[in-house]
């Protein structure tokens, strides 16, 4: 068993809901970013696959510089009112703007717009997420809760990826209609989700007395625990298959299904289902280990995901099915690694540590940011240059190239991450009673 507690909970339901609410506007602008923009940009905005591909790339690699840095700065930041809070309002405002420009464009753009919009989301996107997913790392002291607030999180990320893939399908909207409606929505529940952190969720305000820590001796200090490097290392490599998978999934239903219409529902079908299975996990990280629960569902994803060519044209229930059992694993994709850094963050700041739950946090999404890049950087490239968005399943070469990146290589990675894991630490910590925040 992963930590039996027998110390009561500091977070009721309700704060837990008032927690993990922001994360559906977040989840929203994540996903249309992932799943339409990419396609939206390229083919009704007429820009280009290549072209859209290295631009989303430049702007996650800028994201990878930034991320560390702004979660450094938030551990470092000193005001009457924490660390946190001060970025998170700043985030809000720059977010709610951005979120505008990229989700709603003008109808004559080009890459310069582009490249303008995707860095001011990307920018925002994370002054806001990095202070506020540290505070998920640092405000309960039960080893057991923090899956909890990881699950909250998760369950309020599927909502939004939901609300965000059905829309189109459910309304009838276009694409373009779509993202302006998605827009203005993100922005209201962010301001709502904010509002209700501040007013029902109990952060401790810390008041460092410490010297600060150097840039580079804050990374040193993170990178030098050997836990970290193993779970940052694994989650790189499971993000990357999943990202594939995502990427690529609005081209799969596309070409290879040949069901356009039922974008939105194959999206909402795999997000739902990730919702719908974090009992289960959960369950096997507290009857096993979070370790094991994880593991479980990498193995489980890569059978899935063997069987996706076996799917022919026309086969909306079989892929409907796979949909169902690869969207199931992500949840522990998503829970069990934050759950698991909560637990080293913890265990850190027992010994005495300075915060440092932002640039723990920031460097694994930089991580998970940096996993963008394969779909974005390399499948869709390749795919653009031989010519699938015009030939799709109609050419066995293009078919067989798409295959290889959306089932092949994922399968690899997930095999990889499962070979790391089973050779990694014991990322267990032992729970020692604290002080609760009030």
């Amino acid at each position: 068993m992963d930590m039996g507690e027998k110390t009561s909970s500091t977070f009721n339901v309700w704060q837990l809901t008032c927690f993990g609410l922001l994360t559906t506007p977040l989840a929203m602008g994540g996903l249309a970013m992932a799943m339409y923009l990419p396609t939206y940009y390229a083919v009704d905005m007429g820009i280009g696959l290549g072209l859209v591909g290295g631009i989303f790339v430049f702007g996650r690699l800028l994201d990878i510089v930034t991320d560390p840095l702004i979660g450094h700065w938030s551990d470092g930041t000193k005001s009457r009112f924490g660390p946190r809070k001060p970025w998170m309002i700043v985030g809000i405002l720059g977010f709610s703007i951005s979120v505008y420009m990229f989700l709603a464009p003008p109808d004559s753009i080009g890459p310069l717009y582009l490249i303008i919009a995707s860095g001011f989301y990307f920018l925002f996107y994370t002054i806001l997420d990095v202070p506020y997913s540290s505070i998920g790392l640092e405000i309960s002291p039960h080893v057991h809760e923090r899956s909890l607030l990881a699950s909250s999180k998760a369950l309020f990320q599927v909502v939004g990826a939901i609300f965000a893939a059905a829309l189109p399908f459910i309304l009838g909207y276009s694409t373009g209609d779509a993202l302006n409606l998605l827009a203005f929505v993100i922005i209201g529940l962010c301001f709502l989700g904010l509002a209700l952190i501040f007013a029902f969720v109990p952060i401790p305000v810390r008041h460092i007395t410490s010297p600060r820590l150097t840039t580079i001796n804050a990374f040193k200090s993170v990178l030098a625990d050997r836990r970290y490097r193993y779970l940052v290392g694994t989650f790189f490599i499971v993000q990357a298959a999943n990202s594939l998978v995502a990427g690529l999934l609005v081209l799969y239903v596309t070409y290879i299904v040949e069901a356009p219409e039922l974008v939105g529902l194959f999206l909402g079908v795999l997000m739902l289902s990730s919702a719908v299975f974090l009992p289960l996990w959960i369950y096997i990280s507290k009857r096993y280990s979070k370790k094991t629960s994880w593991m479980t569902a990498i193995i489980l994803c890569t059978l899935a995901l063997a069987l996706v060519p076996l799917i022919g044209r026309g086969d909306i229930v079989g892929a409907l099915i796979i949909s169902i059992i690869v969207g199931s694993t992500f949840g522990s994709d998503a829970i069990m690694p934050t759950s698991m850094l909560a637990d080293l963050v913890y265990e850190k700041e027992q010994e005495g540590s300075r915060p440092l739950a932002g640039l723990y946090l920031a460097v694994k999404n930089s991580v998970s940011k940096l996993s963008f890049v394969v779909p974005m950087g390399l499948a869709f490239p390749v795919l653009g240059y031989i010519g699938f968005e015009k030939s799709g399943a109609d050419d066995p070469n293009a078919k067989a190239t798409f295959f290889l990146f959306y089932t092949g290589l994922p399968m690899l990675l997930r095999l990889l991450a499962l070979y790391v894991l089973k050779i990694g630490p014991d990322f267990r910590v032992e729970a020692k009673p604290i002080e609760a925040v009030g």
